[in-house]
C-alpha cells in the first residue's frame, strides 16, 4: 500500500520561539539581585564593586571640585580684564575731551590774535596767521578722525 505524501497544508510546521531580554542599569551599582549572583560566584565581590563606586564619586566630586575652581580663576580673570579695558577706554575719552578743548582754546588765541593784527593795519600777517591756525586745526582734527 502505498502511503500518500502528505500536501503542503498538511505538512507539519516547527515553530520556534525565541526571547531576548535586555537589561539596563544606570549608575555605578547594578541592581540587587545581579549583585547577589556576583557575590555567589566571586564572595566579596559586592563589597568591592561598592568600594569601586565610592572611589568613583569621590575622583568625580574632586575633578568637579578642581573644573569649578578653575572656571571661577578664569571668570575673575575675565573681570579683571573687562574693568582694564573700561579704564582704558575712560582714559581714551578723556584724552580725546581734553584735546577738544585745547582745540578750541587754541582756536580762539588765534582768532584774538588775528582780530587784533587785523584792526592794527597788519592784514597780511592776521591773514596768514588765521588761515595757518585754522590749518593748524584742522589738521589735528583728520590725524584724530584718521586714527579711529
Amino acid at each position: 500500500m502505498k502511503q500518500k505524501a502528505p500536501s503542503g497544508n498538511q505538512q507539519a510546521r516547527e515553530l520556534r520561539f525565541q526571547a531576548h531580554q535586555i537589561t539596563h542599569s544606570a549608575g555605578p551599582v547594578p541592581p540587587a539581585e545581579e549583585m547577589a549572583r556576583y557575590e555567589q560566584v566571586m564572595p566579596g565581590a559586592a563589597d568591592r564593586i561598592f568600594a569601586m563606586a565610592e572611589q568613583e564619586q569621590q575622583h568625580r566630586h574632586q575633578a568637579e571640585s578642581e573644573q569649578n575652581a578653575a572656571n571661577a580663576r578664569i571668570a575673575d580673570a575675565n573681570i579683571r580684564a573687562s574693568d582694564s579695558n573700561v579704564r582704558a577706554q575712560d582714559a581714551s575719552i578723556a584724552e580725546i575731551r581734553r584735546g577738544q578743548w585745547m582745540a578750541f582754546l587754541l582756536g580762539l588765541a588765534f582768532l584774538a590774535i588775528t582780530m587784533t593784527l587785523a584792526l592794527r593795519g597788519h592784514e597780511l600777517a592776521a591773514s596768514a596767521l588765521g588761515l595757518g591756525g585754522v590749518a593748524a586745526v584742522a589738521t589735528v582734527f583728520i590725524k584724530v578722525r584718521s586714527k579711529q
